[in-house]
């Protein structure tokens, strides 16, 4: 097997582990939301289908975004990652689009929760793409 079918196989095996964590984390995340915010009318099924759909497309995309960066594709880069940030939005957009009645102190903090999932979510994708570019290198 040559190294770039290797590299390859390799690739395939770590985007599908991360589309499962992906979308296991979701599905904890909609625990969490029907706990927290199922009382202010937000449906924990949608928000649960809405979270695990858009789990597939997110975990690709993220994991091709790190591949096109690592391989200085950045026109594919562009456009994983905006998927990437689309999908990683949807679920929270409709608990921003249908709650009612909550205070606005639940908003600050849905709103902080996101902002902070986001920048974990890019510092996440800055330290793989290091860690490729280094494994590359060596």
């Amino acid at each position: 097997m040559s190294s770039s079918s290797a590299r390859s196989a390799k690739r395939r095996l770590l985007e599908r582990l991360w589309v499962i964590v992906v979308i296991a984390y979701g599905a904890g995340r909609a625990i969490v939301v029907w706990k927290a915010l199922g009382r202010y009318g937000v449906n924990p099924w949608i928000y649960l289908a809405l979270d695990v759909t858009s789990s597939w497309p997110y975990a690709v995309a993220t994991a091709r975004l790190v591949t096109s960066v690592i391989d200085r594709e950045f026109s594919r880069a562009k456009s994983w990652g905006l998927l990437a940030a689309v999908t990683f939005l949807i679920p929270d957009l409709y608990i921003l689009a249908v709650a009612r009645d909550v205070p606005t102190e639940v908003y600050a903090i849905i709103i902080a929760i996101i902002s902070l999932l986001a920048l974990l979510a890019i510092l996440s994708l800055i330290i793989k793409i290091r860690n490729e570019r280094r494994a590359r290198n060596e």
